[in-house]
């Protein structure tokens, strides 16, 4: 409930700031206020994923994507996520997130978001973005079409080739539990 006013500030500055095509990075300023903090006064584990969940609100505001959510009662949701931390954001610090999708394939979008404070990277995530119907996943190049685009996903960038396995591992790991 703490992040209801930044739910709105996204909503209101997403209709306000101008639309921008699926591929184009959106940034968000924050500050770290003390109800973000734990009990070792930086920003608590949480709070972060929290926040990329606000970025990537404002991510699907801006390209289009949420009305076709509303429209068609979509559900988007993250199917998987990872994060690494570098340096800690401390009480009262601005920073910025950056959220980007990187590429696309069959079941979903994967995006970074990165938290950045004086030009120096604080935490870096990625994670599969999917939307949900009654039946099931919408495929990525369903949705750019009802977008009225018919790019093709970017490459899979090169840093980020270990990830189809590491998806494959923990699911093959849930489906042994």
């Amino acid at each position: 409930m703490n992040l209801i006013f930044r739910l709105i500030r996204i909503l209101f500055l997403g209709w306000l700031r101008p639309n921008m095509h699926p591929m184009d990075p959106s940034a968000i300023a924050f500050r770290a206020w003390p109800t973000d903090l734990d009990i070792n006064i930086h920003m608590t584990n949480s709070r972060y994923f929290a926040l990329m969940d606000l970025g990537r609100t404002e991510l699907i505001l801006r390209n289009g994507i949420f009305g076709l959510v509303l429209k068609h009662k979509w559900q988007p949701v993250i199917s998987v996520s990872t994060i690494r931390f570098k340096r800690a954001i401390k009480p009262f610090q601005r920073f910025h997130l950056e959220t980007q999708a990187l590429y696309w394939d069959e079941q979903g979008f994967y995006l970074e978001q990165r938290f950045v404070a004086d030009g120096k990277t604080l935490a870096l995530a990625v994670v599969k973005a999917v939307f949900i119907s009654r039946t099931g996943v919408v495929r990525p190049t369903d949705i750019y079409k009802k977008l009225g685009l018919d790019d093709p996903s970017p490459e899979v960038p090169s840093w980020f080739s270990g990830w189809p396995d590491i998806e494959s591992a923990i699911e093959q790991r849930l489906g042994a539990i």
